[in-house]
């Protein structure tokens, strides 16, 4: 009678091992997301390519592409939220943001010059390089020749470098006092 109560006990053991064996193979095939409650399960993940625009005071825009996982589309927009929305298309979300700022192509090979036609023009490298990124007004030569030191108009047409917000502001303002009358901006 001994061994049968042993054997039936064995008996027990080896199924109990086997049923809990085969659960938790059917688990791990499954996730095991009831062994994590399901709390950090992510339903419909996605991928989605975001472009991000910012457009700068110099006229530059600089696109920057990312690619973000979400749950749903309010997702990217609670992201993005202080960027202005452009365009969507399928999984292509377009945002853009108006910078108070110059470019950092401006920000380190930014110079104010002159160009042939006389207008207060922002380059990439020296005035003479030729590599225009914006132009403002056309100056009053006459004026400038009689108010400003002649060093002062020869750095003009060298190239007057700015490295910030700051000087590209103040150099727009110094000059527009020389604009030509109906070309001045206001």
């Amino acid at each position: 009678m001994k061994f049968i109560h042993i054997k039936g006990k064995i008996t027990i053991w080896l199924v109990a091992i086997l049923l809990l064996s085969g659960f938790l193979l059917v688990a791990v095939l499954q996730g095991a997301s009831w062994i994590r409650g399901g709390a950090d399960r992510q339903v419909n993940v996605q991928t989605v390519h975001v472009l991000l625009k910012r457009s700068y005071l110099t006229g530059e825009t600089t696109e920057e592409s990312r690619q973000e996982y979400v749950n749903t589309s309010e997702d990217i927009f609670k992201k993005y939220r202080n960027w202005n929305f452009v365009s969507q298309h399928g999984t292509n979300f377009t945002f853009e943001m108006k910078m108070n700022d110059i470019s950092s192509r401006s920000k380190t090979k930014g110079y104010f010059g002159v160009n042939d036609k006389d207008e207060l023009t922002l380059y990439e490298g020296q005035p003479e390089q030729g590599k225009v990124i914006q132009t403002f007004f056309q100056l009053d030569t006459k004026k400038l020749e009689t108010n400003l030191p002649q060093k002062e108009i020869e750095r003009l047409h060298k190239g007057i470098r700015i490295t910030d917000v700051g000087e590209y502001n103040s150099i727009i303002s110094s000059y527009s006092e020389f604009a030509s009358g109906e070309n001045a901006e206001g």
